[in-house]
């Protein structure tokens, strides 16, 4: 078993555990404000598409639009297992303490990243609140920290139950 196998299955709990508890807020009355982090891969990447014509070829397949939700779900996971991976590759390893702790220290980065830059460059504002509530940008915290926690919980266990110290290489198949 090799690291980027126990990355990509804890990675895709995680990200699945963290994007149900976001659905549910809305059922639950509470503002989260999610797709902040699509919002700004827009603003940035959007001129570039355009320009390299990628929108028409898009839509020309027939593939479904940015603000579908099979779109969302598709980014968010594409996104989640980018930070999977630089959890797994860069983090892991260097940060001390149980799995539980490592994922909670980890799920600090994304979330400040999203709270301090990308709401902010949005328009959302610091922390989103702009747009949501406060009980709304605490929601958003927990979803954050339920990824980082479950990643770092499931990858600890899932290192230790398959033979304790997993390959690091580039050519392990997983």
């Amino acid at each position: 078993m090799t690291r980027r196998s126990a990355g990509l299955w804890a990675g895709l709990i995680a990200i699945t555990v963290s994007t149900i508890i976001l659905r549910v807020a809305e059922p639950l009355g509470i503002r989260a404000g999610g797709g902040v982090l699509l919002r700004f891969a827009r603003l940035v990447l959007g001129p570039v598409i355009e320009g390299l014509g990628i929108d028409e070829l898009w839509v020309a397949a027939g593939l479904p639009g940015p603000s579908s939700m099979l779109f969302g779900l598709a980014f968010r996971y594409l996104a989640g297992f980018g930070m999977v991976f630089f959890y797994v590759f860069a983090l892991e390893r260097v940060l001390p303490a149980s799995g539980l702790v490592k994922g909670a220290v980890f799920a600090l980065l994304p979330w400040l990243g999203a709270v301090l830059v990308v709401m902010p460059l949005v328009g959302a504002g610091a922390f989103g609140l702009r747009e949501v509530p406060l009980s709304g940008a605490v929601y958003f915290f927990v979803v954050n920290l339920s990824f980082g926690v479950v990643l770092g919980v499931l990858y600890d266990k899932f290192r230790k139950a398959w033979g304790g110290s997993l390959r690091h290489t580039s050519s392990s198949v997983g």
